[in-house]
C-alpha cells in the first residue's frame, strides 16, 4: 500500500511529464518532425491521473481520449514510447499505422482509441464483461468528453451495462468545450452524471482540479463497485486551458474563464498541496523536476534519433493470417437432413458446448431462440452468461461484442435482420475492420446477417448488404449456399481470427437440407469451390441465387448442347480469384448472378478482377445478373421481378454461350 506521500509524489510526477512531454510535442510539431497534429490535455491532468492511480492496470479495463497523455504513464507506457508513437518512427507501437493520439495497448487492458469517439464505450464494457467472464474481476474505465456523451454509442453502452450490472466507470471529461462548441450547445441537462437516473444507477459530478481529491473519490467509487459490481457516471469538472490542438488558437475561449480557470490549474494545485502538506520541499521538488526535464529530453531526442518508420518493411495487410497447427479442434459430428437454420443453430450449439470463449448475444436471441429460431434452446443450456439478450441497441451491442473478443472471447452477434446492421457501420467497418492493422492483432468476432429478400418482408427487412460492407478492409464476408456449409462455415467464421460477416439466406433457412459429416478440424476461410465442372461457361453465384441458377442450368445442359462449370465462391471477401480466374481460363466466358444491387457490389468487383486478369482468355463480355438499384419492394408480384429469377438467369446463359 502506498503511503500518501508516495501517491501524492507519483501523481505530480505523471503530471509533470504528461504536461512537460506535450509542450516538447508541440515544439516538434512547429518543426514539422511530429505530423497530423498534436492534442494537449492541459488542464486535464488531474482527472485523468488521479481517476487511473485509483485503478488497477493488471486487471482493469480503460479508454483514453485525445488529452490523457498522463494516463498512458499510468497504466505503465513510457515517455519513449509515446515520443515513438508520435514521431512515427521505426519503434512506434503502431507501426505508423494509427493516428498520434489514437493508440492503445489491448494486452495491457488499454483498448485503441478511434475518433469515433462514442464507439469507445461499448468496447469497455464488452472488455469488461469477457474479462469478469474469465474469472477476473475487472473493473472498466469508460472515458468521453462533454462533447461525446451528445452520441449513440454512450447511450447505449451506459444503458447495456447498466442491464447487465457491468461494472464500469463512465468518466465524462467536461473540460466545457467540444472543439470550439461551448457545453450550452450540448446539453441542457444541469449536470451530465444526472443522467445517470435515466439508467436506474448512480452518478456524481467532482471538480477535478485537485489529483489527490480525484484519486481519493474515485478509490472509494471503484472499491463500492468492486463490491457491488454496478456502472457509474462519474463527471470531472475542469477547463481546457488551450486549443483544441496544436492548429487552433482557441480565439472563442472568453479570456475571463480562461484567466480564472488557470488559478486552478492542475499542475500548480498539486505543487501547492504537496508543500502545504509537507510531503516534499520546494528544494526537492525543484531537484525532481530538474531530473523529469531532463528525462523528457533524452527520451524525445533518443526518439527523434532513430529511423522513421519505413514503407518496405511495413506490414500491409488487413487480415490476421489464418490459424495453423494451432486451430482448435472440436468433437466430430455428424447430422442427416438438416435445414440452414438447423445448421446454424448445430454449429453454435457444438462450439458452445465445448468451447467457453465462444458467447452469443443479440435481439430475442435468449428464450425466444431468435427470429428464425436460430438460436432455439441455446439460453436453456447455456444460460445468460453466454447467451445475452441485448436491449435493442445494434452499434452498442456489437460495440460490446469488439471488446469481448480483445479480452479472448469468441462473441457471435446476431443482427435480426442484416438491414439492422447499418446501425452498427462504425463499430463493424471503422473499429472491427482496422482492429488487425493498427494493433496487428486478431479479433475473432462474428456476425451472423439473416439476409436477403423473398419472403415479402419488404425495404427494411430484405437487403443484401455485402458490397457495403466488402468496401471496408480487414472484414471477412462468408455466404454459404448449401445447408452444410451453413455449418462448416460458421464453425470456419468462429475460430477466424478476424471479424467475419456471416450472411445467411433467409430464404434458404428452410427450403434446403443437407447432411453435416464434420470431422472436428476447422477449415479456414479462404477457398472457394467448383462445385459443378463444365467447359463451355462460368457461373458464379451464391445463397438464394445459387438455387436458381443450378435449376436454370439443369435445364440448358438438359440439352446436352453445352455444359456450365459453377464456381461456389462461400468467401466473398477476401476472394479467392486464383480458382475463378483458373476456370474463365477454361471456359472463356463469365456470369455472376447475386440479389445485392449492381452498384458496388461485390459482384461487379468479381466482373472487373476477371476482366483484367482474364481478358485475352474471354471470349465474351463478362456478365453479372443482380437487383436493381432500388429498394426491395414489398408486394410478392413486385419482389418475384425484383430478385433474378431462374428464367432471366437461363437467358442471359444462352446469350452468353451462343456470344
Amino acid at each position: 500500500m502506498l503511503e500518501k506521500s508516495d501517491i501524492a509524489l507519483k501523481m505530480y510526477n505523471y503530471m509533470f511529464l504528461s504536461r512537460k512531454s506535450e509542450y516538447r510535442l508541440w515544439e516538434l510539431y512547429r518543426e514539422q518532425l511530429v505530423k497530423g497534429t498534436v492534442t494537449s490535455g492541459e488542464g486535464n491532468e488531474a482527472a485523468i491521473v488521479g481517476t487511473t492511480m485509483a485503478l488497477d492496470p493488471q486487471r482493469d479495463i480503460c479508454n483514453f481520449m485525445q488529452r490523457d497523455f498522463g494516463g498512458y504513464l499510468v497504466w505503465g507506457l513510457s515517455v519513449f514510447h509515446m515520443f515513438n508513437h508520435y514521431l512515427a518512427n521505426e519503434e512506434s507501437p503502431t507501426g505508423g499505422k494509427d493516428g498520434n493520439v489514437h493508440h492503445g495497448a489491448p494486452q495491457r487492458g488499454l483498448l485503441p482509441m478511434v475518433s469515433h469517439l462514442g464507439t469507445m464505450l461499448p468496447n469497455v464494457v464488452g472488455a469488461v464483461h469477457a474479462r469478469r467472464q474469465q474469472g477476473i474481476e475487472s473493473l472498466g474505465l469508460a472515458i468521453i468528453g462533454d462533447g461525446g456523451t451528445s452520441t449513440g454509442d454512450v447511450h447505449e453502452a451506459m444503458n447495456i451495462a447498466a442491464v447487465l450490472g457491468t461494472p464500469v466507470i463512465f468518466m465524462i471529461e467536461n473540460n466545457q468545450w467540444a472543439y470550439s462548441t461551448p457545453i450550452k450547445h450540448q446539453y441542457a441537462c444541469e449536470s451530465l452524471s444526472s443522467r445517470a437516473a435515466g439508467y436506474g444507477i448512480r452518478g456524481k459530478t467532482i471538480r477535478a482540479t485537485n489529483a489527490m481529491e480525484v484519486y481519493t473519490q474515485v478509490a472509494e467509487i471503484a472499491e463500492e463497485l468492486r463490491n457491488h459490481p454496478e456502472p457509474y457516471i462519474l463527471e470531472t469538472i475542469t477547463y481546457r486551458l488551450a486549443g483544441h490542438a496544436a492548429y487552433d488558437t482557441a480565439e472563442y475561449v472568453p479570456r475571463e474563464d480562461l484567466e480564472a480557470w488557470r488559478k486552478e490549474d492542475p499542475l500548480e494545485v498539486m505543487r501547492r498541496y504537496i508543500i502545504e502538506q509537507e510531503l516534499s520541499t520546494p528544494e526537492e521538488l525543484e531537484s525532481l523536476e530538474r531530473q523529469w526535464e531532463e528525462h523528457i529530453s533524452t527520451e524525445s531526442n533518443r526518439a527523434i534519433g532513430l529511423a522513421k518508420v519505413s514503407p518496405e518493411k511495413t506490414n500491409w495487410s488487413a487480415y490476421a493470417p489464418s490459424r495453423g497447427e494451432d486451430t482448435p479442434r472440436l468433437p466430430p459430428l455428424s447430422l442427416q437432413g438438416v435445414t440452414p437454420v438447423q445448421a446454424v443453430n448445430a454449429a453454435l450449439d457444438h462450439a458452445m458446448e465445448h468451447d467457453p470463449a465462444v458467447i452469443l448475444m443479440g435481439e430475442d436471441v435468449g428464450t425466444y431462440g431468435g427470429p428464425f429460431k436460430a438460436t432455439k434452446g441455446l439460453f436453456e443450456k447455456y444460460g445468460r452468461p453466454r447467451v445475452l439478450d441485448m436491449p435493442l441497441a445494434e452499434s452498442g451491442f456489437t460495440g460490446f461484442a469488439v471488446g469481448a473478443a480483445q479480452m479472448g472471447l469468441r462473441p457471435v452477434v446476431e443482427m435480426q435482420f442484416s438491414d439492422f446492421a447499418t446501425d452498427a457501420v462504425t463499430q463493424i467497418g471503422v473499429n472491427a475492420g482496422s482492429y488487425y492493422f493498427r494493433n496487428e492483432l486478431g479479433l475473432p468476432v462474428t456476425i451472423r446477417m439473416p439476409t436477403g429478400g423473398g419472403l415479402s418482408y419488404g425495404p427494411f427487412h430484405s437487403a443484401d448488404l455485402e458490397g457495403m460492407f466488402g468496401s471496408f478492409p480487414g472484414l471477412k464476408i462468408v455466404y454459404p449456399s448449401f445447408a452444410e456449409d451453413f455449418f462448416s462455415l460458421l464453425i470456419g467464421a468462429l475460430y477466424d481470427p478476424n471479424p467475419v460477416m456471416f450472411f445467411e439466406s433467409k430464404y434458404l433457412y428452410r427450403r434446403l437440407k443437407g447432411d453435416i459429416e464434420f470431422s472436428g478440424g476447422v477449415d479456414p476461410l479462404e477457398k472457394a469451390r467448383i462445385y459443378k465442372e463444365g467447359g463451355d461457361l462460368t457461373l458464379v453465384a451464391y445463397g438464394a441465387a445459387m438455387h436458381e441458377c443450378l435449376a436454370a442450368v439443369a435445364a440448358i445442359e438438359a440439352e446436352g448442347d453445352y455444359t456450365i462449370e459453377v464456381v461456389d465462391p462461400r468467401i466473398l471477401k477476401p476472394f479467392d480469384f486464383d480458382t475463378l480466374s483458373a476456370s474463365v481460363e477454361k471456359t472463356h466466358k463469365l456470369l455472376v448472378v447475386h440479389e445485392s444491387w449492381k452498384t458496388g457490389s461485390i459482384g461487379a468487383g468479381i466482373v472487373a478482377e476477371i476482366a483484367q486478369r482474364n481478358f485475352f482468355d474471354l471470349e465474351a463480355p463478362p456478365r453479372l445478373i443482380s437487383a436493381p438499384d432500388t429498394p426491395v419492394p414489398f408486394a410478392p408480384e413486385l419482389e418475384s421481378v425484383y430478385r433474378p429469377s431462374r428464367a432471366g438467369i437461363e437467358t442471359a446463359l444462352r446469350e452468353l454461350l451462343a456470344y
